[in-house]
């Protein structure tokens, strides 16, 4: 079973306040509408979004690592194939 972490249960656990959840949140790429996250969103979002703050980081330095943060590719999926070029 997934655990699933509100914007309360953040504040909570990393000891910040709900405007500093709203701002790791939408520098991180998630959607602050949600009313849930799962853990690991938590683990490989925020967090690293909160080190990123901590060390002194604007939200646009956070916002930009994220966005050239490369989709981490699942070793499980089915290799898919490319498509050739016919001349």
């Amino acid at each position: 079973m997934t655990s699933l972490l509100t914007k309360k249960d953040l504040e909570v656990r990393f000891g910040i306040a709900d405007t500093t959840v709203y701002r790791t949140l939408k520098a991180c790429g998630l959607s602050t509408s949600r009313r849930t996250y799962t853990e690991e969103e938590i683990q490989t979002r925020f967090i690293p979004a909160r080190r990123l703050f901590d060390g002194g980081h604007t939200a646009i330095q956070v916002q930009e690592y994220f966005r050239l943060k490369p989709i981490p590719y699942d070793h499980q999926e089915r290799p898919r194939q490319s498509i050739q070029h016919q001349p």
